[in-house]
């Protein structure tokens, strides 16, 4: 019942006939285009006219006077127009919160625009953060795979988004380059492992190589050792790297004993012709003494012109001989000229002069082979100098190999000069194969120069940068960390003690602003203690609907009040671990009493299913009982002793009758020979209901009873009818229909 309607019955009861008209309302002007908008949302919502209230919603412009639009404009039309214009998230909210209860198309529309913006301001967090987790994972090496196929699992989740969300996928693309560029690094490793196996099993499986093939086998050991030294750093923590190490030196090993085994070959062999020289120098020097003896004696008869102390003589002999059995020839040179020098110039007989002839025989052949062995010690040397030319130059090997050789040719020197063309030919060579490595430590101290000058110039910008940096941009400062770090491992490494000094210079900022970031962690980690132990006092708390929604309100204040600062991973998953369990356990309790309530409704279905149960068991007893019953019956009736005709004939007919009855009372078809009858029989019954105003039905059991009791002949289509019959009354539902 409407106003109007009510405002026209007072007016007719007071005699008026009609209700009062409302006084016409001022038309108001239009505001004017150089209007603000203010005026132009207030003539919006004081229009009477839908027209001139969405002609005036058109020209206002900005969030505030579209939100006074949207909340007091009297057409639901222009506010959900100029709702639907507002962009900024606290007007919106301030529109949906005045149109809570007065406009539902307003609300929904700012609730859903609102849901928006907070989906997408989380999508681009989102995806910063993954895009700073993706920095990460390229930072390591090797790329971690699992964590990288779960950034672009939760990235695809976030859907289309902004310029982070195209950030991070370009990150992931460098990722996935990584990727197959560090596959590819470990399938090249197989591939030197399977050749390293293959030269390893036909070097351990060789018996007495030749030279020629050792020095193939060390070629190729040399290559593949190479190729290994060349692979990424990050490749030698992997077993493989570890398994081609290791069969590198095992390798590496037995080549070089094989090397020893011919090197051994060859020193018998040149020990054989020194042997074989001195045996000849030997005769000789015998030929020789028998040559001279006639003179020695001669000498021994003539007249000692100086007496010679015999015990000197014989000690130095005695320190001659000595020198000369352990072979030390410079030694023996030595004793030899103190002996002369004793002398004096003196003839020594006897014993002492055979003793002195015998020394000096072998200081003569010691010092045919001390020359012949030094002479062939500098020829090796030069061979070996000549052999670093040959090839490509292994910088490292000559670097270690120059010196050497120069101080086993000075070594040499203590049995004699060596040759001027021997000298020259050798420092030549030298010389040569020096040239490489100090065109290289040239090479080496420029770029150690460059190195330093880069570092500094590092140092120096972030040592400036660190000093006006603001302590509480934690989020810049772990950002600048990482950049420090990256830029701090892609320079190339200065001098040795450069090195040093700048790796304290940056290990000094780097604990500037590890401190700074330390303390904001601490506090980020006792805030979230705080409310672990308020989560954990709630496990025991009575009020089961309050600790859930005091739950709730700590989840939201663990992720709203997140300090802008990155924890360890350790304390971050430990802290969330304890802080999930105890919101877990107090949802735990509402599933335990949820889990209660199902147990006992599963224990009120079981007791309800072994009542059916029993009443089913209960039902099979009972037609077990009626079939007994009814077979007995029909073995009564089939005992019956035949009677007269016209009584057997009488007594079919009382059957069929029965039978119409039952299969009329239990629904079920009668043959078509007996159709007619069953429809007279169904008219009879229908004319005496009319006729006695009620008829009780028919009990099927006592029909059967009283069927079974009529004497009569047997005959088979009575019987299959009445078969039919007793199986209907057997089953539960069809004793049920009829009984109804």
């Amino acid at each position: 019942m409407s106003m109007n309607w009510l405002r026209g019955r007072r007016g007719s009861e007071d005699g008026k006939g009609a209700p009062p008209l409302e006084p016409e309302r001022p038309v108001q002007a239009m505001p004017q285009p150089r209007d603000s908008s203010s005026t132009w949302a207030e003539a919006a919502c004081t229009a009477i006219d839908k027209a001139r209230a969405t002609e005036c919603a058109q020209q206002v412009e900005g969030d505030s006077p579209l939100a006074e639009v949207a909340t007091r404009c009297r057409f639901a039309e222009v506010r959900l127009a100029a709702a639907q214009r507002i962009s900024d998230h606290a007007v919106l909210k301030r529109v949906a919160d005045a149109s809570r209860e007065k406009d539902k198309h307003v609300y929904r529309h700012c609730t859903d625009a609102l849901r928006a913006l907070r989906q997408e301001g989380e999508r681009a967090r989102r995806s910063v953060e993954l895009a700073a987790a993706v920095r990460l994972l390229l930072e390591a090496t090797p790329v971690a795979i699992s964590h990288l196929l779960l950034i672009e699992n939760e990235l695809a989740s976030l859907g289309e988004g902004g310029d982070e969300t195209r950030d991070c996928e370009a990150l992931l693309e460098q990722a996935r380059a990584r990727v197959l560029l560090e596959t590819q690094a470990q399938i090249d490793l197989r591939a030197i492992l399977a050749l390293a196996e293959a030269l390893s099993s036909t070097v351990m499986n060789a018996q007495a190589p030749e030279p020629e093939q050792l020095e193939i086998w060390s070629t190729e050991h040399s290559t593949l050792a190479e190729t290994a030294m060349a692979a990424p750093a990050w490749l030698k923590g992997l077993p493989a790297a570890r398994t081609l190490e290791k069969i590198l030196e095992d390798t590496e090993m037995r080549l070089i004993a094989y090397a020893d085994a011919i090197e051994s070959a060859d020193e018998a062999e040149a020990q054989r012709r020194v042997a074989e020289e001195a045996r000849l120098a030997a005769q000789a020097a015998a030929k020789l003494a028998v040559e001279q003896a006639p003179a020695l004696e001669k000498r021994k008869t003539a007249p000692q012109k100086k007496t010679i102390d015999s015990e000197v003589i014989q000690r130095l002999l005695g320190e001659l001989e000595a020198h000369l059995e352990e072979g030390r020839l410079v030694d023996a040179e030595a004793v030899a000229k103190g002996i002369d020098k004793a002398l004096g110039g003196a003839t020594p007989s006897g014993l002492v002069a055979r003793r002195l002839q015998r020394a000096h025989a072998q200081i003569a052949r010691l010092a045919g082979w001390a020359r012949w062995g030094t002479d062939q010690a500098r020829e090796q040397l030069i061979g070996e100098a000549e052999a670093l030319l040959k090839g490509e130059p292994d910088i490292d090997e000559r670097a270690r190999a120059v010196p050497l050789l120069r101080r086993e040719w000075k070594n040499l020197d203590v049995h004699g000069a060596a040759p001027q063309a021997l000298w020259k030919r050798f420092d030549r060579a030298l010389e040569r194969a020096y040239k490489p490595v100090a065109e290289q430590r040239a090479a080496q101290a420029l770029a150690h120069e460059a190195a330093r000058v880069a570092k500094a110039a590092l140092c120096d910008a972030w040592e400036a940068w660190l000093a006006q940096a603001s302590a509480a941009d934690f989020k810049v400062m772990e950002s600048k960390r990482e950049e420090m770090t990256g830029q701090w491992r892609t320079v190339a490494r200065a001098g040795f003690r450069d090195e040093r000094h700048f790796a304290k210079r940056f290990d000094a900022l780097i604990e500037k602003i590890d401190a700074q970031l330390d303390a904001a962690r601490a506090t980020e980690i006792a805030r979230r203690k705080d409310l672990v132990a308020q989560a954990e006092a709630l496990k025991e708390a009575p009020e089961l609907a309050a600790a859930m929604s005091a739950a709730k309100t700590l989840q939201r204040r663990w992720k709203d009040e997140m300090a802008p600062v990155g924890l360890r991973h350790g304390a971050d998953h430990k802290l969330w671990q304890r802080f999930r369990a105890a919101c877990d356990a107090v949802f735990a309790r509402r599933d335990a009493e949820q889990a209660e309530v199902q147990a006992q409704r599963a224990q009120r279905d079981e007791a309800r299913k072994a009542e059916i149960e029993a009443a089913r068991q209960a039902e099979a007893k009972k037609r077990e009982k009626h079939a007994a019953r009814f077979a007995a019956m029909a073995e009564k009736a089939a005992a019956v002793p035949e009677s007269a005709p016209d009584a057997r004939a009488r007594g079919l007919a009382e059957r069929d009758a029965m039978l119409l009855d039952l299969e009329i009372a239990l629904e079920l078809p009668t043959p078509d020979v007996h159709a007619a009858a069953r429809r007279m029989r169904m008219l009879t019954r229908l004319q005496d209901r009319f006729k006695q105003g009620s008829v009780a039905p028919a009990d099927p059991e006592a029909l059967v009873a009283k069927w079974y009791a009529v004497a009569a002949a047997p005959d088979e289509g009575q019987a299959v009818r009445m078969a039919a019959v007793v199986a209907c009354l057997l089953a539960p539902q069809a004793r049920k229909d009829s009984r109804s």
